[in-house]
């Protein structure tokens, strides 16, 4: 494939995970002089050292493997001087070890990514290896037959840990690669690490003004103490520019918190026990409730008086700019955005709460496991580097030290991308999010040390902790690493895992991720949109609550009956 043009422009990219432990590397069985045939267990230790060796066996002569991959400023603005997306410590590291070297033939930005990956489908010329964003495109190379077909490559070049990754999900990634029967890609895989939803306040505002909406200290709040929170730091106006008491991105989805506070979630499918489907939005007055709460909310002043016309970077500068003490997100908010906050107000604390609804559960759902996938053209001649790349950055990377990567181990501390590395997924465990929690935890109560810990990740993270806590209230460009690390980590996992297992309250959903359907792409739109536009004027006043009940017969009538019959005939087959 001809070298394209590289395509940069700004892609919101959270902190992302390394794996938790190293691939399992089997040794050679022990030489013996008897020369009976070999018993089963010696010859399925033969088997596990030599599928072992075959998944980081490095080439004799190099490869030089041509990828699409993602680049984003945040990315590129991460390398050291000189250094590039093609030349970095974790390229380098795979050429040290595998003796494999790429050359970006499609490199660029979310959107443009996705546009030179369509071009390349479209013409049927393909880098050798490349990240796909969506299932659809998945679904789209596997149609017209463009990928390799990679069921026998895995399973013999795939190491233990890695396939244990995968299995640690009781087959939710793999069924997403798998068609007839086939491994068609790799997955990346993705934990629970967005659920729930926290409600996120300025801990120094709260202080500031003798507040605590927490008095039992379980970390769990309800919609009332979130709207009295919200009315105190309206009237007291800290900031003195008008302070914003809740604020909304022009989305259904961005109330997702709110709406499971009140019981339900929208913009999400759900499959009843007798096999029905229906759209979160109308599986029971949930959302309708919470549109109607918003309204009084707006008519009240506490909603933002822009609501509708702001966008996430609008809510972003409300934070930024003091105007704007309550936010909502997943337990790793600070490590994207709250780090600007903090940037702009040196002086800016959070804590975060679980938010239970009126039986005093905290509603959340399970993510779907596989956010995107790397593919292999079907005519590529060395479709095994596919996995044993993955095998060296998931797999061997994943415990790696300074002794034994002390290029990666020292990158990752001075704050480079994950997404440098030659695939722009993430292949972590199930119940990686939790380690999070456990391990830096118990780093800071001294039940373990650092270097104790199962990642290289989480040495380097608990490491940034430790310096940032000598002096929490200076944080600096040194600390700054170790300010987000704590308030995700230890913040907001204290919240989303920590308390909330310890109260027992969380009532799990597990929604359905099709792929887009013939119906669907004809009209999923449309009847977004009769949503979103529901939405804004029923919260504004410009229609009274009444109109979500006319909202919803035109949502059927316009194509979500057609998609739910859809749906249900895909999921029975």
């Amino acid at each position: 494939m001809k070298k394209s043009k590289k395509l940069l422009a700004a892609l919101l990219s959270g902190v992302m995970t390394l794996s938790l432990a190293a691939c399992g590397g089997g040794s050679a069985s022990q030489e013996t002089t008897n020369t009976a045939a070999p018993s089963t267990a010696q010859t399925e230790e033969t088997g596990t050292a030599a599928a072992a060796d075959l998944a980081f066996e490095p080439y004799e002569d190099e490869l030089v493997v041509q990828l699409g991959r993602l680049a984003s400023p945040h990315t590129i603005s991460s390398l050291y001087e000189g250094d590039t997306l093609e030349d970095n410590p974790y390229t380098r590291y795979v050429k040290e070890k595998l003796n494999i070297s790429f050359e970006d033939v499609i490199e660029a930005n979310d959107e443009d990514y996705k546009k030179q990956i369509s071009l390349a489908v479209a013409s049927g010329d393909l880098p050798d290896i490349f990240t796909v964003t969506d299932y659809n495109t998945l679904v789209e190379l596997v149609d017209n037959d463009l990928i390799y077909d990679l069921t026998d490559v895995y399973e013999k070049y795939v190491c233990d840990y890695v396939r244990g990754v995968y299995d640690s999900f009781d087959g939710r990634c793999m069924e997403m690669v798998t068609f007839d029967g086939r491994l068609m890609a790799l997955p990346g895989s993705n934990p629970d690490n967005g659920v729930p939803i926290l409600c996120w306040m300025r801990k120094d505002w709260l202080d500031q003004l003798n507040l605590n909406p927490d008095e039992d200290g379980d970390l769990c709040i309800t919609i009332e103490d979130i709207e009295n929170i919200a009315k105190a730091f309206v009237d007291a106006d800290i900031s003195g520019k008008g302070t914003v008491g809740i604020a909304l991105a022009d989305n259904v989805g961005d109330a997702q918190g709110l709406y499971g506070a009140m019981g339900g979630f929208a913009d999400i499918w759900l499959q009843n026990e007798d096999g029905s489907i229906e759209w979160g939005t109308f599986a029971d007055d949930s959302v309708k409730n919470t549109w109607e709460l918003l309204n009084r909310w707006f008519k009240e002043g506490l909603l933002d008086p822009q609501f509708g016309t702001r966008t996430a970077d609008d809510v972003n500068s409300l934070l930024i700019n003091n105007q704007c003490g309550i936010a909502f997100g997943p337990w790793h908010t600070p490590d994207w955005r709250f780090t600007h906050v903090k940037d702009a107000n040196p002086e800016a604390q959070y804590i975060a709460y679980t938010m239970k609804d009126a039986d005093g559960k905290v509603n959340a759902y399970h993510e779907n496991a596989v956010g995107s996938f790397v593919a292999v053209r079907k005519d590529y001649e060395h479709p095994e580097a596919a996995v044993k790349i993955l095998n060296v950055v998931f797999g061997d990377l994943a415990t790696a030290t300074a002794e034994t990567a002390p290029e990666v181990a020292q990158f990752v501390k001075d704050g480079g991308d994950n997404f440098c590395r030659p695939y722009q997924i993430e292949v972590i465990p199930y119940e990686n999010t939790e380690k999070y929690f456990t391990e830096h935890t118990a780093v800071l109560n001294g039940e373990m040390t650092p270097e104790q810990c199962t990642t290289a990740e989480n040495r380097n993270t608990s490491e940034a902790m430790m310096k940032y806590l000598e002096d929490p209230d200076n944080v600096t460009s040194e600390t700054s690493a170790g300010w987000k690390a704590y308030n995700s980590r230890i913040i907001g996992c204290g919240a989303s895992i920590g308390k909330l297992q310890e109260n027992g309250n969380a009532n799990w959903l597990s929604p359905l991720y099709p792929p887009t359907m013939p119906v669907m792409a004809q009209k999923k739109t449309t009847i977004d949109t009769l949503e979103l536009q529901a939405y804004i004027k029923i919260v504004t006043g410009e229609e009274p609550i009444s109109y979500f009940d006319e909202m919803k017969e035109k949502w059927y009538a316009n194509g979500g009956s057609d998609i739910i019959a859809e749906l249900e005939e895909y999921y029975q087959k």
